[in-house]
């Protein structure tokens, strides 16, 4: 069925409700030509007549009540998913489903998740927790979560988290027995957790700065990963250094489980929600951005 087919349907409904070609055309803003063209091309279509025509009545034939009960049910279903998709689109209703970086499940999602739900009982929020970059555009998402350098460049890009603090870390048991880093190459000496990329194998090179000197360091380990919690894990139980998230260590290194050095040479960085959409933003999406930076600002 094409567009033109699904017009014809929707006439031929209304003009049985209404018994006049001229009210059902005024109804649907054409002309009685072009009402009564539709009309005989569907019936030629059909190969029967659909309605008796008299100067004074319009009224259905045996065939055209018969056709009219089997289209009503669809046609009903037809104006209800037109009006949900509607309501959906003008209105804070619907699913948000958003592909997100796993790190960003406890910076951005969880701290706002429970009040955002209270404010706004109207949406659901469907969240696919991935490291790899998604095309949210073919995979049906609204919205992905990820750092500003592994964005796409078609997409709009918004700030969620901003100067974001990153810090190289180790625990006691691994530092017992070294010297500490006082430069970033001399991490090229220790053993250090590696990031994998899952969209390309490559490993992540630790990027540093100071005074106007930016260094990009491929470090060396046993272990390389793109799961941030085994990430943690691995630097937790001693296996080496490990390039992470400020926030996510701020409680072991408040206890003492992990030391953190180096910290002068850390430049910051800044978590982004993206979308592409290029008919405009919808409304769950707006209202999910505007929550978010009003509460993480």
């Amino acid at each position: 069925m094409n567009g033109s087919d699904l017009s014809a349907l929707s006439l031929f409904a209304r003009v049985a409700e209404q018994q006049s070609f001229s009210a059902a055309a005024q109804s649907l803003g054409i002309s009685n030509s072009v009402a009564s063209y539709t009309i005989r091309r569907l019936e030629d279509q059909l190969g029967t007549k659909l309605f008796n025509r008299t100067t004074r009545s319009v009224s259905l034939t045996e065939a055209g009540s018969e056709f009219l009960k089997r289209i009503q049910p669809l046609m009903e279903q037809l104006d209800l998913a037109f009006n949900e998709v509607g309501r959906a689109s003008s209105g804070t209703m619907g699913t948000l489903r958003l592909n997100v970086l796993r790190a960003s499940i406890a910076l951005v999602i969880a701290p706002v998740l429970k009040d955002f739900l209270a404010a706004y009982p109207d949406i659901k929020i469907d969240v696919i927790s991935d490291n790899s970059l998604v095309d949210i555009a073919s995979k049906g998402y609204d919205a992905g979560i990820r750092y500003d350098h592994v964005l796409a460049l078609d997409m709009v890009a918004v700030p969620i988290i901003s100067n974001m603090r990153f810090c190289v870390v180790a625990s006691p048991d691994y530092l017992r027995g070294k010297a500490l880093p006082a430069h970033p190459r001399d991490l090229l000496k220790h053993d250090c957790i590696n990031y994998r990329s899952a969209d390309t194998a490559a490993l992540y090179r630790w990027e540093f700065e100071k005074d106007g000197e930016k260094i990009s360091i491929a470090v060396a380990g046993r272990v390389a990963t793109n799961d941030n919690d085994l990430l943690l894990q691995a630097t937790l139980d001693g296996l080496g250094f490990g390039y992470l998230q400020h926030r996510l260590v701020e409680p072991y290194l408040n206890s003492g489980r992990l030391v953190n050095v180096l910290d002068e040479w850390i430049p910051r960085g800044a978590l982004y929600l993206y979308y592409y959409n290029p008919n405009g933003l919808p409304r769950k999406l707006r209202v999910f951005i505007d929550f978010v930076r009003e509460r993480l600002k």
